[in-house]
């Protein structure tokens, strides 16, 4: 399992080197993550590359049993390129060229930085492919972040890639719609960059995000050739970033990679970076942040969070806080003064634990019969149209999450397009944007026997962010048994009314409102007051061998509580079992096995009732019956698979 720390040597004298790794390795860290923003370090001056002070921490650390996990370092240049080469800045959105000085200010389709950072990045890899100190490769940091340009030569080449995805002007007007404000395309120079166009900002958005991909692609080719046997990783950022589709980046690399801040992050991005490919790496776990009071027990429980989620270990972020520059006073194991200290002591206790543990931990993986789909279309279309950030898809997908996490359900988060064919329930919030492969794959799953549960505003507009002719929710209508007539939003909450789901009476709708006509479908649950009493709020279809529910609103708390244990029961997903508030099991299963990790995020001693005989792993105690878990402590218990 891999345990590990970011590590920055050009940022401490060489002497300091031997004693970090000596710390390191008394701690249980077996790799480190390094070289994400050495290019100042590597290339000083253009053309002199120095390898010579890597080529020592990477020896050194090795020598200590520590792998590296090298990065590329070409999104962020030394001034030196800045000054010679300005064309490789990027634009924004007002218009106004971005000053370097700041991460991530570089057009990733300009000329300029291409050449160059093609050329760093393969003189990185070319030294040290084949270095048996070397574990992987992740490419760069946080590929797409702060680099979207709107330049004219990033203009002039999103011509060419309209040009290559619809062939003539004549069919981008046609999917686009056409004369709407005089808007009608007679070549492709007269496409502007995005303003207030939903169907322009989208195809921008994608635009921009393949940039992302294609930068990730070339590096990982490159990696796969001239390093054979080595596996690439990239780190997605937290799930406010909306600038690239990462279930396309996780196409073009083989292990995918992610920042886990659990105080800005909403625990949903750990299944859902993990995704479909079953494994996920936080390249950057929680140590600290200046604006949360963690005390002792947070930093390995959130580490710990990630594990149980299927996480194939953790790299905490960083080794030492670092004494200058924009992050002088964020994350850090180590003070400034590089002494040992509390967070060093909780490092040092996971380590010996996963030394202990982690590859009996690494033979399992989660394992689920529920899924929550979540596109970057989706969220894009809805934007780029809306433009109301409470309308956001994530909005939906984290409190359902948060809500199956609290009934200790097991929960996988994918993209609409993958495999469903193993759940038996899946939740597809704010589905806004529906094409044809996700209408077919939706349909697919429920004609087989799986429920689907849509919530509004689902099935508005096609791929180009063209509202459907036909009535929503779009291709899914017939199948959801209803029609759409409108979309409003809800400025005040409104009691519902349900004999049929157990607790949803009287519970709150609130957000937004589909008006809702139901064709073949039976209602469920109705508006209680004000002008929508009696409608609809939700329904259900039958379609083949499976059914649709359809949430016309947006529900929270013990509405959506309500409706979360309801269609578990329906489709016969059971819960791992039941728990006190704060304390959450997570499953992960192997071959011979199954572990339950639980975990108390309380600072009140907490205990589970599992059916059955268990051993805890870290402690090698047999439990039955009540098992106590410590404050924000954790337990990891292992029982034979029958």
């Amino acid at each position: 399992m891999f345990y590990g720390v970011q590590y920055y040597p050009e940022h401490w004298p060489q002497e300091r080197w031997a004693v970090d790794a000596q710390m390191m390795q008394e701690a249980g860290i077996n790799s480190v993550r390094m070289g994400e923003f050495a290019w100042s370090a590597l290339e000083p001056h253009e053309g002199a590359l120095d390898f010579a002070w890597m080529d020592e921490a990477v020896a050194l650390l090795h020598a200590h049993g520590i792998k590296t996990l090298m990065c590329t370092p070409s999104r962020t240049p030394p001034p030196w390129v800045f000054d010679r080469y300005p064309g490789v800045r990027n634009v924004g959105a007002d218009g106004h060229l971005v000053n370097y000085g700041k991460r991530y200010t570089i057009g990733l389709s300009h000329s300029e930085f291409i050449q160059l950072s093609q050329a760093i990045d393969l003189a990185v890899i070319e030294h040290f492919a084949g270095n048996p100190a070397i574990l992987g490769w992740q490419v760069d940091n946080e590929v797409g972040g702060g680099n979207d340009c709107y330049c004219e030569r990033c203009r002039r080449r999103f011509h060419r890639y309209l040009e290559a995805k619809y062939g003539t002007v004549e069919a981008l007007n046609a999917a686009w719609g056409a004369h709407f404000w005089s808007f009608h395309f007679t070549t492709w120079e007269e496409v502007p960059l995005p303003a207030n166009n939903p169907q322009l900002a989208l195809e921008y958005r994608r635009f921009l995000s393949e940039l992302n991909v294609e930068f990730t692609r070339w590096r990982s080719e490159k990696i796969h050739a001239l390093d054979p046997g080595k596996w690439v990783t990239t780190n997605f950022q937290s799930f406010s970033a909306r600038h690239t589709d990462y279930a396309e980046v996780a196409k073009v690399i083989d292990l995918n990679g992610m920042n886990h801040y659990p105080p800005r992050s909403p625990e949903f991005i750990l299944d859902f970076y993990r995704g479909a490919r079953g494994t996920v790496l936080p390249v950057e776990q929680f140590t600290r942040l200046l604006e949360v009071d963690t005390g002792p027990g947070w930093m390995r429980l959130w580490a710990y969070m990630a594990i149980a989620h299927g996480a194939c270990g953790v790299n905490f972020f960083r080794w030492r806080c670092c004494r200058w520059g924009q992050e002088q006073h964020r994350d850090g194991i180590l003070p400034h003064d590089g002494e040992r200290a509390r967070r060093y002591e909780e490092l040092a206790r996971m380590g010996a634990e996963i030394t202990h543990a982690g590859n009996r931990i690494d033979r399992t993986r989660s394992q689920s019969e529920v899924a929550i789909l979540m596109s970057y279309e989706a969220r894009w279309a809805l934007q780029a149209g809306l433009s109301n950030p409470a309308w956001d898809p994530a909005e939906d997908a984290i409190a359902i999450h948060n809500t199956l996490r609290d009934q200790n359900v097991p929960t996988d988060a994918l993209d609409p397009r993958e495999d469903l064919s193993a759940y038996r329930l899946v939740f597809a919030p704010r589905l806004f944007s529906i094409d044809a492969q996700i209408a077919e794959n939706l349909r697919a799953f429920v004609e087989q026997g799986g429920t689907l549960c849509l919530t509004a505003p689902s099935g508005v507009v096609d791929e180009h962010n063209v509202s459907f002719e036909s009535p929503r929710p779009g291709p899914l209508a017939e199948a959801a048994g209803i029609r759409v007539s409108d979309l409003s939003p809800l400025h005040a909450p409104l009691p519902l009314h349900s004999v049929t789901i157990p607790g949803l009476d009287w519970t709150e709708a609130s957000v937004l409102s589909d008006e809702v006509h139901p064709i073949t479908a039976e209602v469920l649950a109705t508006y209680a007051e004000g002008w929508r009493q009696g409608l609809p709020a939700i329904t259900v279809s039958r379609f083949g061998q499976g059914r649709i529910i359809y949430v016309g609103t947006s529900l929270r708390d013990e509405g959506l509580s309500a409706l979360v244990a309801y269609l578990c029961a329906e489709t016969g997903v059971s819960s791992l079992c039941e728990t006190p508030a704060g304390l959450h099991v997570y499953q992960r299963v192997g071959p011979n096995e199954r572990l339950w990790f639980a975990l108390n995020y309380t600072e009140e001693v907490l205990a589970l009732t599992p059916p059955g005989t268990w051993v805890d792993i870290l402690s090698g105690e047999t439990c039955t019956g009540e098992i106590r878990v410590a404050p924000l402590d954790l337990r990891i218990l292992a029982s034979d698979i029958q």
